[in-house]
């Protein structure tokens, strides 16, 4: 009995003495069953061991090197993409960084020499790529009959000539959920050259959070003097408003364009734009094959994350400002640019000049879904510099218009820094809303363990596996283990 004790105890200590051993050294260890694998030509077991190894903080030089000759020497798919990415835009400045940066820039320099004339860069929304992920992409009339019929047989035909000349595929509606909504509005289009607004049609994307819901285009019946549109104007106008509808939030800087933002009344009124140019064509293609931010639900396969097509999101704020600032001179009433200008601002930090741009896109405001989008905007731009009551307040002013949940996020985040019970109570709200959104659930029991409350964030991260047993091997839910098995 005394040996086998003695020999219980003599092995536990070994066990204890491995685990120690194992825990200092498990970058290395990991390492070195990843080079085994790599010698074996297992290509992809070896990079899980390097990853568990970097994961651990064992940053060798020559292992990253070598782990990033394995991605550039392995099929370059969206996962590959990531990888090289993390490696080039991290923290650690190497030869393996370098050579992650200069194979992603050969990259974008052969995507666009495939793609040439392009303005794909104008493309992002709140920095985002938006677009459809399945087709048919579909399309209805909510109040056709209120609209001359030559103004809906024109808008189809628009649908067609893209149909025509790219990939989409579009199908005619009467449901209620169709992707892109056409509604005729009955009051006069403005005049921009009296200190107005001559706009023919603009389009409103309808997206929560990282969802897009759907798109509406609104179409005037009249112009200012109460005549209608010509058919040419009506055709020329659904051309560019369907490729906003379709996800692209930009404008091209080229007058040949479909894209190309028309600057005066005679400019709208003689538009003999009847056909696509390639860089509309090319810009469309390379926009349906980037991996979206902010999508429907489908299965539409993507080539290219965002990065390797427009950079990092320096670039992406830089062309962005540009194009927002080009805006402004083709449109100074017009509100959009300075809502872009805002973005653009923000993601350079810059948040005292994109509330100025916001304020003055308000002013311009003469929709309440425009006035929503705006008070959204300055809820977060208030809410970076720490200026609560401000953040609170336009956050309120944006919910009077529309309740959605992407705003219920935004209160969770700024009651966080002000009141941590309307934190809790807004969150709670959004599980209810989004069960299976594992942020929520995160963000939730994170406010209980500040508060030291373990029981009630451990319930809640419990009954969010319960309701999504799928997501039990999630990384997000690594450091909740303890909080699991308890």
């Amino acid at each position: 009995m005394k040996i086998f004790k003695r020999f219980f105890y003599i092995v536990l200590v070994l066990l204890l003495i491995m685990a120690i051993y194992f825990k200092c050294n498990a970058g290395e260890i990991f390492t070195k069953i990843g080079s085994y694998y790599y010698n074996k030509n297992n290509v992809a077991e070896a990079q899980k061991f390097y990853e568990k190894s970097f994961a651990l903080g064992y940053n060798n030089t020559d292992l990253r090197e070598v782990y990033v000759n394995s991605i550039i020497n392995s099929p370059l798919t969206l996962n590959s993409q990531e990888k090289l990415v993390r490696i080039a835009e991290g923290n650690i400045v190497d030869e393996a960084s370098l050579k992650a940066k200069y194979f992603l820039n050969d990259l974008k320099m052969e995507i666009h020499r495939k793609y040439p004339l392009n303005y794909i860069k104008q493309a992002p929304y709140n920095q985002k790529i938006v677009r459809w992920s399945r087709f048919p992409i579909t399309y209805k009339f909510s109040n056709i009959h209120k609209a001359p019929a030559e103004y809906a047989e024109e808008i189809r035909n628009a649908f067609q000539m893209w149909e025509k000349w790219t990939p989409l595929m579009f199908s005619e509606v009467n449901t209620k959920d169709a992707d892109i909504v056409i509604e005729f509005q009955t009051n006069k289009a403005e005049d921009i050259d009296y200190g107005r607004k001559y706009v023919v049609a603009y389009t409103i994307p309808k997206i929560n959070l990282n969802t897009l819901e759907n798109m509406e285009i609104k179409f005037y019946i009249q112009d200012p003097e109460g005549n209608k549109f010509s058919r040419n104007q009506i055709y020329n106008t659904a051309l560019h408003e369907i490729f906003h509808a379709l996800g692209f939030m930009g404008h091209s800087y080229d007058s040949n364009n479909i894209m190309y933002l028309a600057k005066n009344q005679e400019t709208i009124k003689n538009d003999s734009r009847l056909e696509l140019t390639p860089a509309d064509i090319s810009t469309l293609i390379l926009l349906y094959k980037i991996k979206p931010d902010i999508t429907n639900k489908g299965d539409l396969p993507s080539e290219y994350l965002p990065y390797l097509v427009l950079g990092d999101r320096e670039e992406v704020s830089d062309s962005k400002t540009r194009e927002a600032k080009h805006y402004i001179h083709q449109a100074p009433t017009l509100p959009g640019g300075y809502i872009d200008l805002a973005e653009g601002l923000v993601a350079q930090k810059k948040y005292a000049q994109a509330i100025r741009a916001l304020e003055k896109a308000l002013s311009l405001a003469d929709t309440n879904d425009i006035r929503y989008i705006v008070y959204y905007n300055l809820a977060v731009s208030y809410y970076y510099i720490n200026h609560i009551d401000m953040a609170l307040d336009y956050a309120g002013k944006a919910l009077q218009i529309n309740d959605t949940e992407e705003l219920h996020f935004l209160l969770a985040e700024i009651y966080l820094k002000s009141d941590k019970s309307k934190a809790i109570r807004e969150y709670k709200y959004l599980r209810q809303l989004a069960p299976d959104n594992i942020d929520y659930a995160i963000n939730l029991a994170n406010i209980y363990i500040k508060n030291h409350d373990y029981i009630k964030a451990r319930k809640i991260i419990k009954d969010y596996l319960r309701n999504n047993p799928a997501q039990k091997n999630n990384k997000k839910l690594a450091r909740y283990n303890i909080l699991i098995a308890w």
